[in-house]
């Protein structure tokens, strides 16, 4: 008797639309069974070929180990041209490790091709495998988790912004869920699992660092936390990534968390009025804050509308505008590619310590930008003050996301526009700005 999860198998990986098997009665002296591939309608019969496998029932909790079958890397998809007569060959196919697939011409007799694939006893040890990874993954995460919440709830005195980030950073752990982990909006959507769970153990290594030092290097980060040779680099593949995201997290730079020695400063672009404790700056060319800047100072703007560019092109054509700044009360702000947390963190300063009354977000029309204006739009949403306008490629305004991202995925299908394509000039910039 075939279990039925072997069928699905089958039907799920081996078949082919419409196709079905034609089982026979097994030879008891044999292991190995021939099963035809069959098509059939009411007035129609085909055979188009033959599985050869393995019917014995192993024990599926045994592991295999063996290194010339897993240098194969076989996949439930993958098909392998093997050498029928080697004994290697016909022992994996007999021990249910692999199995044949035979196709026929239309004359259903002559072989078209003969090649392997994935067997259902190899299918399920992976299966297995993937199964003790993903427990493992959740145990490693509950643990590191609770060994986080452990040594961020210790009484201890920290300058301000490290204690903001720090129990900015506790705030998200707290949210975090195990049966989540692999679709959290706390972590970028691209991130697999196991890159989700590396960042986790850096957030550990990177908060006990915070606890015991006020100021450390970035190889000091996983050197303390791995303790062994090379565990200073386990997280150089991730750096740029990590860091932004840490930031995220806390809402702070990494450097006021005590991190110093990466040299690394953000510049967000930006052209308009704006001023604080240390600096102003008026209506005129396009000027430079820094993640730093932006940590430490409290500005605000005179600018009673707020431009969220992608493109520094967009920038810098708007500076260049003789008065359409001044004239139009406006603040322009480069996202610069990706809504990192140093942009996050300026948008989000201005808009609480200002009277802008709408924003306006312009990017550009391919998948990158829209996923960029939903980042920009997930950011500045939550001011229920604030108009909101997304500009179209139609040159049109729109101030509901949905119909926004409607129109750019129609559009999406079949075309791709850069902003400076429909750059237009300032007697359009001004009709959106009024409309």
């Amino acid at each position: 008797m075939i279990e039925e999860s072997f069928n699905q198998y089958i039907r799920d990986y081996i078949l082919k639309s419409g196709e079905e098997l034609e089982w026979s009665q097994p030879n008891n002296d044999n292991s190995l069974h021939e099963v035809k591939i069959i098509k059939r309608s009411e007035r129609t019969y085909r055979v188009l070929g033959l599985l050869i496998l393995s019917t014995i029932t192993f024990n599926t909790v045994e592991r295999i180990n063996d290194p010339k079958l897993d240098a194969l890397k076989f996949t439930p998809r993958k098909k392998v041209n093997l050498d029928d007569d080697d004994r290697e060959t016909f022992r994996w196919l007999e021990e249910g490790w692999i199995l044949k697939e035979v196709r026929f011409e239309k004359d259903e007799k002559t072989v078209r091709s003969s090649l392997y694939r994935m067997g259902f006893r190899l299918y399920q040890n992976e299966q297995l495998k993937i199964q003790q990874k993903m427990d493992q993954m959740r145990h490693e995460f509950l643990q590191i988790k609770n060994e986080i919440q452990t040594i961020l709830s210790t009484e201890s005195a920290f300058f301000h912004l490290k204690e903001l980030g720090l129990q900015n950073i506790m705030k998200i752990m707290n949210q975090l869920d195990q049966s989540e982990l692999s679709s959290s909006a706390f972590f970028s959507p691209k991130w697999h699992l196991g890159k989700r769970l590396k960042y986790l153990q850096f957030v550990h290594a990177f908060c006990q660092l915070c606890l015991q030092k006020k100021e450390f290097d970035w190889k000091e980060i996983g050197a303390a936390y791995f303790q062994k040779i090379g565990g200073s680099k386990e997280f150089d593949s991730y750096k740029e990534e990590f860091i932004d995201q840490l930031e995220e997290w806390a809402n702070v730079p990494a450097v006021e968390l005590g991190l110093t020695s990466l040299g690394q400063i953000t510049p967000i672009f930006f052209a308009g009025q704006l001023n604080g404790r240390y600096a102003a700056y008026d209506w005129g060319p396009v000027h430079a804050l820094t993640n730093l800047s932006i940590a430490n100072e409290k500005y605000q703007t005179k600018a009673t509308t707020l431009w969220l560019v992608e493109n520094r092109a967009i920038l810098t054509r708007m500076a260049a505008a003789a008065h359409f700044l001044k004239e139009t009360y406006s603040l322009i702000i480069c996202v610069d590619g990706h809504l990192r947390s140093a942009h996050k963190n300026a948008i989000t300063k201005i808009l609480d310590n200002s009277g802008i009354d709408q924003v306006l977000i312009w990017c550009d029309y391919d998948p990158d930008g829209l996923q960029i204006s939903k980042e920009i739009y997930s950011t500045v949403y939550k001011y229920n003050k604030l108009t909101l306008k997304l500009i179209l490629p139609d040159q049109q305004v729109i101030s509901y996301w949905p119909q926004y991202e409607e129109n750019l995925m129609r559009f999406l299908e079949n075309n791709k526009m850069e902003q400076e394509q429909m750059m237009g000039g300032v007697e359009q910039w001004k009709g959106w700005v009024l409309d």
